[in-house]
């Protein structure tokens, strides 16, 4: 039985069918999400603006955190010609200015996280329609993630397949 299943993949001996066979009647492939987002124009671009956004929040931060330093050293020098009671009211005054600074920061880091959440969600179902098409042109039921197969070739995977047909419908106009 196995030899007569081996010959009528064009195997002829015991050794497994080619890979080829199995290509053009699997009805499911492999699409690795993370690198469709990573190395696609579209994803680029975007991963480019989230980039940029948590850049300018680390800068901020950067320069808050140094204002603040400058703010601590100048109390201390201060606090010898201070009162105990005059010290006590500064000190207090800053240590409150940095707490609702440091819950500010939180919520801008909790904002930058939705942020990025939604510009990977823009993202996911911009790509859609582009994948579907890919699904329909290859006669395919699903798509599965990488970390769904225990055991797979590579010729499963069509993430760069989709790539292509990403940059292709999402490349900006030539000049």
């Amino acid at each position: 039985m196995l030899r007569i299943l081996c010959a009528l993949w064009g195997g002829g001996g015991f050794g497994p069918p080619p890979a080829e066979a199995f290509a053009q009647t699997a009805s499911f492939r492999i699409l690795d999400e993370e690198r469709l987002l990573r190395d696609s124009r579209l994803g680029q671009q975007i991963l480019t603006d989230i980039r940029a956004a948590e850049q300018a929040l680390e800068e901020e931060n950067q320069r808050i955190s140094d204002q603040l330093s400058e703010e601590e050293r100048e109390l201390t020098e201060a606090r010898a010609s201070l009162s105990p009671e005059e010290f006590r009211i500064r000190a207090d005054a800053f240590d409150m200015r940095v707490e609702a600074i440091r819950a500010e920061r939180n919520q801008r880091s909790v904002e930058l996280t939705r942020f990025s959440e939604t510009e990977a969600q823009r993202f996911f179902d911009s790509v859609l329609p582009v994948l579907a098409g890919l699904m329909d042109d290859e006669g395919l039921v699903a798509l599965l993630k990488p970390d769904a197969l225990i055991l797979g070739s590579d010729w499963l995977d069509v993430t760069d397949d989709a790539i292509r047909r990403l940059d292709a419908e999402f490349s900006p106009a030539d000049p």
